[in-house]
Formats: C-alpha cells, structure tokens, sequence
C-alpha cells in the first residue's frame, strides 16, 4: 500500500485503487479534523477517525458532508 499527501485530501493506494481519506476541519471544535474514508466507486463515506463513528458507529457531520449511505 502507497500513500501520500495531496493537499487536503490522502490518498490510500491499493491494487484496485478503492478508496481516499478526506480530512475536514470539525465545525465545532477549531483545529480538529475528521479524517473521512470514501469508498471511490461508491462515493460514499464508510468510516472516520472521530468518536461519533468509532465509539457509538453514527455517521458524523463530516460522513454526512461527503455522503453517507444507511
């Protein structure tokens, strides 16, 4: 796996290519960003690093800005 910086958006380089991680500035705490994975063929969101996602598994405001499938 390759990755590398490209402004504000990283993407993760596989074999097939599926997926970008997207960093957007949180809208309510300054200075904290959620790093969104968007699945490319899809162009939804399928995980951030906040704790929205990761402890209570509820799509985020950042999920929601890059588009999130139920």
């Amino acid at each position: 796996m390759i990755t590398y910086l490209e402004g504000e958006i990283r993407k993760i380089m596989s074999d097939d290519e599926r997926f970008e991680t997207i960093k957007i500035e949180s809208k309510i705490r300054e200075g904290v960003f959620h790093h969104v994975v968007k699945d490319l063929n899809t162009g939804k969101a399928v995980s951030c690093s906040c704790k929205c996602w990761s402890k209570g598994n509820k799509p985020c405001i950042g999920m929601r800005t890059v588009g999130y499938e139920i």
